[in-house]
């Protein structure tokens, strides 16, 4: 079996990009797979080996179980990933060949007392904003990468976005 069918093949059996494992999202594709281990991703090829890991800059986590686990995101147009702290509102973009990351400290226009980072990531066409749910509520976020702040979404908006109430 080729590589490219066996892409197509893990593309029927995971359509959303998102494997069993919340640390883990493929990208068939590129046929890569990305794996999130603590302050590290590495990035797989599907069905071979380690092409790189690369560190997360100042990378907090939480373990608790009353947040989402932290969440990753393949960007359709660039292959990039975004990877959400669920402790902190910070995201790193990586670029899976080019040796390129860039760490987000995102600021927040509500809830600035409270302390969470992000799950639930979604792009929006323009791959300049990211749709995401707090971490440890159910209150959904816009969040402009190009000003790196984020905003909670209204009823409405939540909705269009296609996120459904907890």
């Amino acid at each position: 079996m080729s590589k490219c069918h066996i892409a197509m093949f893990a593309a029927s059996l995971f359509a959303s990009h998102a494997a069993a494992d919340p640390g883990t999202m493929l990208d068939p594709t590129r046929g890569y797979r990305w794996e999130l281990h603590g302050a590290t991703v590495s990035l797989h090829a599907i069905g071979g080996g380690l092409i790189r890991e690369v560190r997360l800059p100042g990378a907090i986590f939480a373990s608790s179980r009353d947040a989402s686990p932290p969440d990753m995101l393949v960007m359709p147009r660039t292959g990039e990933l975004i990877v959400a702290s669920n402790a902190t509102p910070r995201l790193w973009r990586v670029h899976p060949t080019r040796r390129e990351m860039q760490v987000y400290d995102i600021e927040l226009a509500a809830e600035r007392d409270k302390d969470f980072g992000f799950s639930a990531l979604a792009a929006a066409p323009d791959e300049r904003t990211l749709y995401a749910r707090s971490s440890t509520s159910s209150t959904a976020w816009r969040i402009d990468l190009g000003t790196q702040a984020a905003r909670p979404l209204t009823p409405a908006e939540t909705a269009a976005a296609g996120y459904r109430a907890r």
